[in-house]
């Protein structure tokens, strides 16, 4: 995906989101190696890290990377103010790239927008799935409501195990 097909505020989310991620993983290398906090800077610099792949990811389209976005960079937020002293400066980039995230969260699909017709075609579609015409049971519960695959193999929806074959019992 290039940058000129994704909204303006989604390309800059990323780059202060890099940008956020690279400045936490310093700043907790710092601490961890200079300063007297080696337990909170890894923590920041771990989070900072993982907050880099997640701006990689939103770079190349994936949408993991707005979850990680968001929950690392509260996690961040917290870490920072709370066990480093300087964290108050990468607080300021992980906010703003925190409101830029909400603010295009359309874009990376995290909007439902009709939840009523998502749900009656998820329960449209276990239905159909779960129908079991040949009466197929479960060996390890007994129940029928079975997800059965073409080759022969199955889900249980009762005690959530998978069968590798099937026998009619």
């Amino acid at each position: 995906m290039t940058d000129g097909e994704r909204p303006r505020g989604a390309t800059i989310g990323i780059a202060v989101m890099a940008a956020a991620g690279a400045a936490a993983t310093l700043l907790g290398l710092y601490f961890v190696f200079w300063g007297d906090n080696a337990f909170g800077g890894f923590l920041v610099s771990a989070l900072g890290g993982i907050y880099m792949l997640g701006a990689r990811a939103l770079h190349r389209g994936e949408s993991w990377g707005w979850g990680a976005g968001v929950f690392a960079g509260a996690a961040l937020v917290l870490f920072n103010l709370f066990l480093l002293p300087l964290g108050a400066a990468v607080v300021l980039l992980i906010a703003a790239t925190l409101v830029l995230l909400f603010r295009v969260r359309a874009y990376y699909g995290m909007v439902r927008y009709h939840p009523e017709d998502d749900e009656r075609r998820k329960k449209e579609l276990e239905a159909q799935r779960t129908a079991n015409p040949d009466g197929y049971t479960c060996p390890n519960c007994g129940s029928t409501r079975l997800w059965v695959a073409p080759d022969g193999s199955a889900y249980c929806t009762e005690c959530k195990r998978g069968i590798i074959a099937l026998k009619t019992m």
